[in-house]
């Protein structure tokens, strides 16, 4: 269960950032995550909420957006999938590299003063 590791690790920068601006309350965090990273969103969500219990980010929101896998094919250009294969899925040719889909960034957050 990696999500805990990461729930852990957005708690700290959520609170990183609430203190730096002297806010009192964090209330939503959205962020990106690639589908390469094999998070359950429901998991996260669950032990976010539960390891910020008590703390400044309590009862904050966990906006998920996925990130879909990118591939390039060197014959003809890059493409999105939804599950990773070697071949492109266009021309079905091989030798695709991944490009996109194993991020993980929080793109916002939102507090109150």
């Amino acid at each position: 269960m990696h999500e805990l590791g990461v729930a852990n690790e957005i708690l700290d920068i959520a609170l990183t950032e609430a203190d730096r601006h002297a806010a009192k309350k964090v209330t939503s965090i959205r962020l990106r995550v690639g589908v390469l990273r094999a998070i359950e969103p429901e998991n996260l969500s669950f032990l976010f909420e539960h390891l910020a219990r008590g703390t400044p980010a309590e009862g904050a929101s966990l906006e998920i957006v996925e990130e879909p896998i990118r591939v390039e094919c060197p014959v003809c250009g890059a493409s999105e999938v939804r599950t990773f294969t070697y071949e492109c899925p266009r021309c079905k040719g091989s030798g695709v590299s991944v490009t996109g889909g194993d991020s993980l960034l929080v793109l916002s957050l939102d507090v109150d003063a």
